[in-house]
């Protein structure tokens, strides 16, 4: 019992030591260093080849807009060729129109001609179609146009002409007022009203 009883004093002894003599820790706080990431604002690499600038309208109007900077002395109209119909009368259709044996290399097109089949002119506009060559295209159309298609007259001032992915071609009589090179300017002056300080890319003669 007496046993007990001393160690039960001990116990207790050994706890208020604890309790008073305990010194009180407080919590260190080391400083906490989160990472700064500094903005690396990297210069934005400036593209070193623009993507040539295309002209805005259907071919309908860009013909339109090429008659009315360079008017006419005769009655003409648009003539809408439908590039969709694959018909024997539909190829030749594209043919007489733009040289071209088929319509794969071209999405859109607009020919103004006389409303008289005695006049030696034609002015064709096409749209050339996506990941094709704009001066191939051309190339194609000036080897493929028949400047006899009228059968009585000919036309011998023949130019074709490019900006983008629009293609112009352009054949008269050199017995008229008006000359090819009339209208390549009109298609000149065209383009630089829609893109400021534009030049044609290509003529061909």
């Amino acid at each position: 019992m007496k046993k007990l009883i001393a160690m039960l004093l001990a116990l207790a002894i050994v706890c208020s030591l604890a309790a008073c003599g305990g010194t009180k820790t407080e919590p260190t706080t080391e400083p906490t260093t989160e990472p700064t990431t500094e903005a690396t604002s990297e210069p934005t690499a400036e593209p070193t080849e623009t993507a040539a600038a295309n002209l805005s309208g259907t071919m309908e109007e860009l013909v339109n807009s090429v008659i009315t900077e360079q008017p006419v002395e005769f009655m003409g109209g648009v003539m809408p060729v439908d590039l969709t119909d694959t018909s024997e009368d539909g190829l030749w259709a594209i043919k007489n129109a733009t040289g071209l044996d088929s319509a794969e290399m071209i999405s859109d097109v607009a020919v103004f001609e006389p409303m008289m089949g005695s006049l030696a002119f034609s002015l064709v506009m096409v749209r050339v179609a996506e990941g094709q060559d704009a001066k191939g295209v051309a190339e194609s159309m000036k080897q493929g146009i028949d400047p006899r298609k009228w059968i009585c007259v000919e036309a011998d001032d023949l130019k074709v002409a490019g900006f983008g992915d629009t293609v112009m071609l352009i054949m008269v009589s050199s017995t008229g007022s008006l000359t090819s090179q009339n209208f390549v300017d009109a298609f000149q002056r065209v383009c630089a009203a829609q893109v400021e300080g534009a030049e044609l890319d290509f003529v061909l003669e």
